[in-house]
């Protein structure tokens, strides 16, 4: 009889005991994926620059589209070393809105040229005046971030 008493109580722990061996396994893959996985930072440094004309050289006036663009490496390392992900943008165009855009894989400083030429042609397609508008800027592109720049083109003789 005094067995009896005890059986459930017994029985008890070895139930205990079942659930008990599923729980080690799970706190050890529920560590494991703590541990081994890893929050990716977004290192991308992206800029954007809008490139407007500009009457006084000061304030924004319309965008300017089919600018081209251009990087000036020399001040900054001496022209020495041409980094070939500057070089691969030298000479792109603006887009129809006047915006450049381009990511790099690390932070930089860079100064950036615009060019715009506008013709005007007549009925015969003769060409009546060229404007010539220019304009440089200096973008710092951070890790993680969007910068946006606006360049300001100006007539230039």
């Amino acid at each position: 009889m005094k067995y009896l008493v005890f059986l459930p109580s017994v029985l008890k722990k070895t139930t205990v005991m079942k659930k008990m061996k599923w729980v080690l396994p799970i706190m050890i893959a529920v560590l494991s994926m703590a541990l081994f996985t890893q929050c990716k930072k977004d290192h991308d440094c992206r800029m954007k620059i809008k490139c407007y004309y500009s009457v006084n050289g000061m304030d924004p006036d319309t965008l300017a589209p089919n600018a081209v663009i251009s990087f000036d490496t020399t001040k900054y390392n001496g022209g020495l070393a041409v980094d070939p992900l500057i070089s691969r943008v030298q000479g792109v165009v603006t887009n129809a809105q006047g915006v450049f855009e381009y990511t790099l894989p690390y932070p930089a400083l860079l100064i950036v040229n615009a060019v715009k030429m506008d013709t005007i042609f007549d009925n015969n397609h003769n060409v009546v005046s060229v404007t010539k508008y220019a304009g440089t800027t200096q973008v710092q592109v951070n890790e993680g971030e969007l910068t946006e720049k606006e360049l300001l083109l100006v007539e230039v003789n």
